[in-house]
């Protein structure tokens, strides 16, 4: 352990030397950006913690926001890379950067994702548990303006799904004429191509993007070894496309029709046991699978410079999956229907009410699993009243009814009161309902050994939220938030028999409850215009009642301690990050290890505006560790391990 320590030590003195003396030219844009920077106020407008326009320092939740520009420097490659970097996110994987993903916000997995407002979530789960989906479907870089990160319960006013928060997606508007074009290499054969051309005409606006990403195989650290060893059957190939239309009518309406498709084949690589025996990575070699995803809105706004902003939405997403999958093949099949309409009344000028109507129909088909389709529909209305009193605090309550066709109907209320001490410092404390209804998997699913249950009830309860945000000095910020959740009737696929431990028979359960806590502590430091640390601190305990006798039982799949460093250097030309990641206290039924330290590098040089060249370098202390834990036969496991050192180059021009 102590030559490990050691490496990355020296690793971090080499890097850090590196960033000093590198070149120094300056851009008077560039300059502008840093002076702009210095600041750190929370004076950010966001809209998804209340669904309005709101800045962060009056709003009462704990939002995060991960920018355009944050894409720009650092060179995000997926949503993903970007979220993992955010305190109290966590990002799970099937092994390797371009793989199955999913995240967790405050140790949940139930996480409503929105695409400017429309909801993407699948009835499908992921690998057994509560996700909705696999971020590896989401736009490309380029198309993002901001994703807005909601953590905490957001049923009250998103419905099911958002028992752990939500995570919105924010796309660019076309304001001017201009393009850009992407391209990179690196480890493990990976070819990566991106481009964006966007368009401005009057009072139309197109934008178009496009992507190919690609990825021959997947190496990984042997824990037990050390050797670095190539996955077998993991290599990727994804396409993706998104064109968004947008149309001004007269001075503050607008027409928006979006449409976006990804396409991923991608090898089924299985897990990696101690001791491969039979169920071993190449037990079925030819495992595969190829997901689709076509999705269309069409969306009206009103009122947008009247201070009385509304909209409607219609959508519909569709989306087919093979997999193959230990020698049988499994076909799903899913098209979601929305509607979402929405208005907010400015009643005066301390008192804004936003109420809304919502309404979805899902249809899903599994070939293999169900007897025929399934059709699951859900409408709501729902309605927040946000009153500032007192001159700087903020009461907002909000109520949402739901009626779901098979589980009838549920009301749920949240409340969250907001202190601004000033333009840089608020402190809040939020509570709320919460409401999931289960998935269609979960009551339809039946194959050999895996069991659905149309008996299940929906899972319920609530989630408390406080926080502070604020300076405490010119150039440093401070946050804290802790929370706290109860869930009622949550569902797990769980074996039938659970004294038999290697059990072929699986069905869903509603088990008893499901409790939450968690604190994450946040600081940020500009020691001047071109440097800034950031670190982070993050503490997650998930306890399940099975109601077997034996209590309240720690979930062992989430490392209950996190820590995220990160050093952020800009000048003139050269821009570069180093974050690094630690987790500590993993249960070694279900980690290899309990603990591990990884550490990511971005650099990137531009000689001149249109054009840069970059760097990234992933996992450079080249750790073994799991993304997602399990148990194998044979002892501690790392089911999944995250991928080993692992390096790009790329250039960008834009135009």
């Amino acid at each position: 352990m102590k030559r490990k320590v050691t490496k990355g030590m020296l690793m971090t003195a080499l890097i850090c030397g590196t960033i000093s003396i590198l070149p120094h030219g300056v851009y008077a844009e560039e300059v502008a950006e840093e002076e702009a920077l210095q600041g750190f106020t929370l004076d950010q407008v966001v809209v998804t913690a209340a669904r309005m326009e709101k800045k962060l320092v009056d709003t009462g939740a704990n939002v995060s926001v991960v920018t355009s520009e944050d894409f720009e420097k650092k060179n995000y490659q997926t949503v993903t890379e970007a979220l993992e970097n955010v305190p109290g996110v966590l990002v799970k994987r099937n092994g390797g950067e371009w793989t199955n993903s999913y995240i967790y916000l405050n140790g949940d997995d139930r996480v409503l994702v929105l695409v400017d407002g429309r909801r993407l979530n699948q009835e499908k789960g992921m690998n057994s548990g509560r996700g909705g989906l696999d971020f590896m479907h989401l736009p490309a870089p380029e198309i993002i303006e901001r994703i807005e990160i909601v953590k905490g319960g957001g049923s009250a006013l998103y419905g099911s799904d958002a028992v752990g928060g939500v995570i919105n997606i924010i796309t660019k508007r076309a304001d001017k004429t201009t393009g850009k074009i992407n391209i990179n290499t690196g480890s493990w054969g990976t070819q990566n191509y991106r481009g964006m051309v966007s368009f401005k005409q009057g009072k139309t606006g197109i934008t178009i993007t496009g992507s190919k990403q690609k990825q021959n195989y997947t190496k990984y650290r042997d824990a037990e070894t050390g050797s670095t060893d190539r996955w077998p059957h993991s290599s990727s190939d994804t396409v993706t496309a998104a064109v968004k239309i947008e149309h001004e009518i007269g001075n503050d309406q607008l027409a928006t029709l979006y449409f976006d498709h990804s396409n991923r084949k991608a090898d089924q690589p299985g897990s990696i046991p101690r001791n491969i025996g039979y169920y071993g990575p190449n037990f079925y070699p030819d495992d595969f699978s190829r997901e689709i995803n076509n999705n269309v809105s069409a969306k009206y706004e009103w009122g947008l410079k009247s201070g009385n902003p509304g909209y409607i939405q219609l959508y519909r997403n569709h989306y087919s999956g093979n997999f193959f999958n230990n020698g049988a093949m499994s076909r799903y099949y899913e098209t979601k229907d929305g509607l979402d309409i929405q208005q907010k009344f400015k009643l005066s000028d301390t008192n804004d009410l936003v109420t809304g109507f919502d309404w979805k129909t899902s249809k899903v088909n599994n070939l293999s699993a169900y007897t025929d389709e399934k059709k699951l529909r859900t409408y709501a209305f729902y309605l927040e009243d946000s009153w500032r009193f007192a001159k700087d605090w903020t009461l907002t309550g909000g109520l949402r009814y739901d009626h779901h066709n098979y589980f009838g109907h549920k009301t749920s209320g949240t409340v969250s009161l907001n202190k601004k001490f000033n333009e840089d410092s608020h402190a809040y404390v939020t509570w709320g309902q919460v409401f999931n209804a289960p998935q269609g998997n979960d009551l339809f699913y039946e194959s050999w050994g895996m069991y659905g249950n149309p008996d299940l009830k929906p899972e319920s309860g609530y989630v408390w939220t406080a926080g502070y945000d604020g300076k405490i000095s010119e150039y440093t910020t401070f946050g804290i938030n802790a929370f706290y959740s109860v869930l009622d009737d949550a569902i797990k696929w769980a074996a039938v028999d659970p004294t038999y431990t290697w059990s072929y028979d699986w069905t869903v359960k509603n088990v008893a409850k499901q409790k939450k806590r968690g604190l994450e502590i946040n600081f940020r430091h500009k020691f001047n215009e071109n440097m800034t640390a950031r670190a982070s601190y993050t503490y997650t305990r998930v306890t399940e009642n099975n109601n077997d006798g034996m209590g309240f039982v720690r979930d062992k799949n989430v490392m209950p301690n996190r820590f995220l460093l990160g050093l952020d250097y800009s000048k003139g030309k050269f821009d570069s990050s180093l974050d690094c990641r630690i987790g500590s206290g993993g249960d070694l039924d279900n980690y290899y290890s309990s603990h591990y330290f990884t550490m990511d590098l971005s650099m990137q040089y531009k000689p001149e505006k249109n054009y840069k060249f970059y760097f990234k370098g992933y996992n450079l202390t080249n750790t073994s560790y799991a993304e997602r834990g399990g148990l194998i036969s044979g002892g501690r496991a790392y089911a999944y391990p995250m991928g080993s050192r692992f390096f790009l180059i790329g250039a960008e021009y834009s135009f």
